[in-house]
């Protein structure tokens, strides 16, 4: 009975009068964890070879913790939109109760991390340490409707449901590798690369409750949840040096051609692919396929602001 009667208000809750102005402006900040929604995907890792320098020859994986010589391996299940983020958006009320919202997010993606501790690897010998940082910079646009429900004169609780639409941004990773190696002696390495994504949407809700300062002004506190993953369109290798008692070498130039830096995601791989996996006869002026990778991008969290309305007052 409740349902219904609240069905057949909808009608004249949709239509009630704006009582001022209906147009507004806000801006907030934020900071998002993977809370307890799952990540469902982990960031993903670019590895070397066991064999081979040349990057080219490695794969990318899930990110994880490991210790080669105890066989642990702990997988690292995080976000990328975890960290700080910052909001700009405008809005117009439809009715007392409803309303259309804009808005633009700027991503500060924290820090993943993860080191791997190996053993028995014949490229890097013994105890060798890679340490891998990856993180995301990122702008993603935000329509949403919102639905406000009055608690009294000053107090009122706002919903809001919308799509996340990421328009520019890249995922970033650091790797270091530390070793001694038994023949070639000590052994460094630092790699950074960049994945750019495909196209994506994901959705997002929250609800939060605001305070009224006089006719113009409001300021809010709110709780976020977002699901969204993004698809890898290429990766680039920018920076690969390795030095070897003391003498450092740019595996870049020393590896020149599109295949040793760059890569490109297909969703299958065939004998026609350019990778040497499967297919002996690689074109090494073209960028190497690989299997696509999907990043994590849910998350929950929450965003203070302040809103101010524009055009005139009651």
């Amino acid at each position: 009975m409740k349902h219904l009667l609240l069905l057949l208000l909808f009608p004249i809750i949709s239509t009630a009068q704006v009582s001022g102005p209906r147009w507004y402006i806000k801006a907030g900040a934020g900071f998002g964890t993977k809370g307890f929604l799952p990540a469902g995907l982990s960031p993903k890792s670019l590895m070397p070879s066991s064999s081979s320098f040349d990057i080219a020859d490695g794969t990318i994986l899930d990110m994880s913790n490991s210790v080669d010589s105890l066989k642990q391996i702990s997988y690292v299940h995080d976000t990328y939109t975890k960290g700080f983020n910052y909001y700009l958006g405008a809005g117009y009320k439809l009715s007392k109760y409803w309303g259309f919202e804009m808005g633009v997010l700027w991503l500060q993606g924290g820090n993943i991390t993860s080191r791997n501790v190996t053993d028995n690897n014949p490229l890097l010998g013994q105890g060798s340490i890679m340490d891998v940082t990856t993180y995301v910079r990122g702008l993603a646009v935000i329509p949403s409707l919102t639905l406000d429900v009055p608690l009294n004169d000053n107090w009122f609780i706002q919903a809001h449901a919308g799509l996340t639409l990421p328009v520019y941004g890249k995922i970033y990773h650091h790797a270091t590798i530390d070793a001694q190696h038994t023949f070639v002696g000590p052994l460094a390495a630092v790699l950074d690369a960049e994945t750019e994504a495909n196209f994506a949407l994901g959705i997002n809700g929250g609800v939060g409750i605001h305070r009224k300062l006089g006719k113009r002004f409001e300021v809010f506190v709110d709780l976020i949840g977002q699901h969204l993953n993004v698809s890898g369109k290429q990766m680039t290798i920018v920076h690969y040096d390795i030095t070897i008692q003391g003498n450092t070498t740019d595996q870049l130039v020393s590896n020149p051609g599109a295949y040793h830096s760059q890569i490109n995601f297909v969703d299958e791989l065939t004998a026609q692919s350019n990778n040497k996996l499967n297919n002996a006869n690689v074109d090494e002026s073209k960028p190497k396929d690989e299997l696509l990778v999907t990043s994590p991008f849910s998350n929950l969290g929450f965003g203070i602001g302040v809103l101010l309305k524009l055009g005139k007052t009651e």
